[in-house]
C-alpha cells in the first residue's frame, strides 16, 4: 500500500493575478457592520436623528407651554371681565374716566386777539393761504375770499384743502371779532353777544370751564363752614412744635397707642412692663403715612418726648431713638375718652366697619345718596379745631392715601387711584384715633375739602358725608 504525503504531492504553481488599477470599482463582497454581542447596549443612533428628534420635542413642548400660558391669560382676563360686568350695573365707571382736554372756541378767538395785538404786522401762518390783508377786509370780503380760496384748493389733494379750511376758520373768526370789538354801538354789541353765545352753543363744553365754575360755586357754599371754623379757632390757645399744633402730636400718639405691640421688654435682666421700642414707632410712624423719612419721624417722636405723652424707661432720656434697645412707655398725659366700644356697638357703624366690594356697590344706592346732611360742626371740640390746620391737613391726606392705597386695592388696579367712600373716611379716622367722635372725624373730612385735598366725584355733592359717596385725593403723586 502506497503511502502518500502532503510534503511528497508536487506543488501547485499559481500564477499572480494582476493588481487591478486604483480606479477600477471594487467588486468584492461589502462589509457589514459589526453585529451587537449579547449583554452589550444598542449602538447610539446617528448624531444627525438625534438631533432632529430633540427638535422636534422641544418645539412641541414650546407649544404646549405657550397654550398653556396663553389659556391662564385668557381665565384671568375672564375674571376682570365678569368682575367689571357685575360692577357696571351699579357702578357707573364713565364718571371716572377723564374728558379729552379740548379747547373751547372763546379760547382760541382769545389767543388768537392777544397774538395779533402782541404783533399786529406779523403774519400769521394762515397769512400764506390768501389772506395776509384780512385785517383790512370786511365781513363779507372774507367770507367772499375763503369761497374762492377754497374753490382754488379744492382742485389740488383734500387733506390740504382741510388743513387750510381749518387755518382760514381760525382766522377769519379772530378778525371777526377784531372788527366787531371796533364798534361801540350798544345794539351791535348786544347782537354780536348773542351770536357768540349761539356759537358756543354748537362746541362740546370745555371741562376745564365747567370745572372751574364748579369750583367757584363750591367756595362760595363752603366760605362760611371756613369761616365758621376759623372764627372758633380765635378762642382756642395753640401751641406749635415742629410747624404743627399740639393737637395734632396727640394724635399722632393716640394711633401709636393702637398701633404698636405694648408689651413686657426685657434687657440685661431687667424687665420693663407696657413697654414698646423706639424703632417700631418710628417705623410705623413711616408705614402709616405721618412720616416722609426716618429723621421727620425721628423729630416727631421728639416732640411727643417733649411734649409728656411717652417717656423712655429710664426717665432719664428726652429723645426718641431709632432703635430696638430703646423701651418707651405711654404716659397718662394721653388718657383721653376712649369711644371704641360705643363705635363698634351702633349697628350701622359696624356694618361699615369691612367695606368690600359689595359695599362698593351700595355707594349708588338711593338710601345714601339723595339726600345731604347738614352736620353741626359748633358742637366738634376744640381740640379738633386747632387739629386742622393747613399743614396738619396735608399730612392726614396722605395718610389716608397709604390706608387706601392698601384697603382698596380693586379701584386702584383699575385705575382709580385715591377714590375711596366718605363712610370708609369716617371709618379709618375713627378707628385710627385720629378723632375720638363722629362729628369730629366728620370735621377733619370737610377740612380737607375746604383746602382742596378731596373732591366729590359726583357734581350733586358740595359737602363732606359719611355716607356711600365717593371722593378723590386730589395731592397725590401718579406713580
Amino acid at each position: 500500500m502506497r503511502k502518500f504525503s502532503r510534503a511528497s504531492e508536487p506543488r501547485e504553481h499559481f500564477s499572480a493575478k494582476p493588481s487591478p488599477p486604483p480606479d477600477a470599482p471594487v467588486t468584492g463582497p461589502r462589509l457589514e457592520p459589526t453585529k451587537s454581542m449579547a449583554g452589550l447596549p444598542p449602538a447610539p443612533p446617528l448624531a444627525r436623528a438625534d438631533s432632529f428628534q430633540n427638535m422636534i420635542r422641544s418645539r412641541r413642548t414650546s407649544q404646549d407651554e405657550i397654550r398653556a400660558l396663553l389659556a391662564r391669560t385668557t381665565q384671568a382676563l375672564d375674571k376682570i371681565v365678569s368682575i367689571r360686568e357685575s360692577m357696571e350695573d351699579l357702578v357707573d365707571f364713565k364718571q371716572f374716566e377723564k374728558k379729552p382736554q379740548r379747547p373751547s372756541r372763546p379760547s382760541r378767538v382769545s389767543s388768537s386777539i392777544a397774538e395779533l395785538g402782541e404783533h399786529p404786522a406779523r403774519s400769521t401762518p394762515a397769512s400764506s393761504y390768501g389772506s395776509t390783508e384780512a385785517s383790512s377786509l370786511s365781513e363779507d370780503t372774507l367770507v367772499t375770499d375763503r369761497s374762492t380760496n377754497s374753490t382754488t384748493n379744492s382742485s389740488t389733494s383734500v387733506e390740504d384743502d382741510g388743513e387750510h379750511d381749518i387755518d382760514r376758520d381760525r382766522e377769519d373768526e379772530s378778525n371777526r371779532h377784531l372788527l366787531r370789538s371796533k364798534s361801540t354801538d350798544p345794539d351791535e354789541q348786544r347782537e354780536r353777544e348773542l351770536e357768540e353765545a349761539e356759537d358756543g352753543d354748537t362746541f362740546d363744553e370745555d371741562p376745564t370751564t365747567s370745572s372751574i365754575a364748579s369750583s367757584i360755586s363750591t367756595v362760595g357754599e363752603l366760605a362760611p363752614l371756613k369761616e365758621a371754623r376759623l372764627d372758633r379757632l380765635k378762642s382756642i390757645n395753640i401751641s406749635f412744635h415742629e410747624g404743627l399744633p399740639k393737637e395734632f402730636f396727640q394724635a399722632l400718639c393716640r394711633f401709636l397707642n393702637s398701633a404698636l405691640e405694648v408689651k413686657t421688654r426685657h434687657s440685661r435682666f431687667n424687665f420693663y412692663k407696657e413697654a414698646f421700642t423706639g424703632g417700631d414707632a418710628v417705623r410705623e410712624m413711616l408705614i402709616s403715612g405721618f412720616a416722609e423719612d426716618h429723621q421727620t419721624a425721628t423729630r416727631y417722636g421728639n416732640v411727643l418726648v417733649r411734649l409728656g405723652f411717652i417717656e423712655h424707661v429710664s426717665r432719664t432720656d428726652d429723645q426718641l431713638h431709632n432703635s430696638k434697645d430703646n423701651f418707651y412707655r405711654f404716659t397718662k398725659v394721653l388718657e383721653y375718652d376712649d369711644t371704641s366700644e360705643a363705635f363698634a356697638s351702633d349697628t350701622a357703624t359696624r356694618r361699615r366697619t369691612s367695606i368690600n366690594a359689595n359695599n362698593y356697590r351700595e355707594s349708588v344706592l338711593s338710601n345714601e345718596s339723595t339726600d345731604m346732611v347738614e352736620y353741626d360742626f359748633a358742637t366738634a371740640t376744640d381740640e379738633v379745631h386747632a387739629l386742622v390746620t393747613e399743614e396738619a391737613m396735608h399730612i392726614l391726606s396722605k395718610v389716608l392715601h397709604k390706608i387706601f392705597e392698601r384697603k382698596n386695592k380693586l379701584l386702584f388696579y383699575k385705575g382709580f387711584v385715591g377714590c375711596f367712600l366718605g363712610a370708609e373716611a369716617v371709618n379709618v379716622i375713627r378707628e385710627m384715633r385720629i378723632a375720638t367722635s363722629l362729628i369730629d372725624a366728620v370735621l377733619i373730612g370737610q377740612a380737607l375739602l375746604d383746602e382742596g385735598l378731596i373732591e366729590p366725584i359726583a357734581t350733586t355733592v358740595s359737602t363732606f358725608q359719611d355716607k356711600y359717596v365717593f371722593y378723590r385725593l386730589t395731592k397725590i403723586s401718579s406713580s
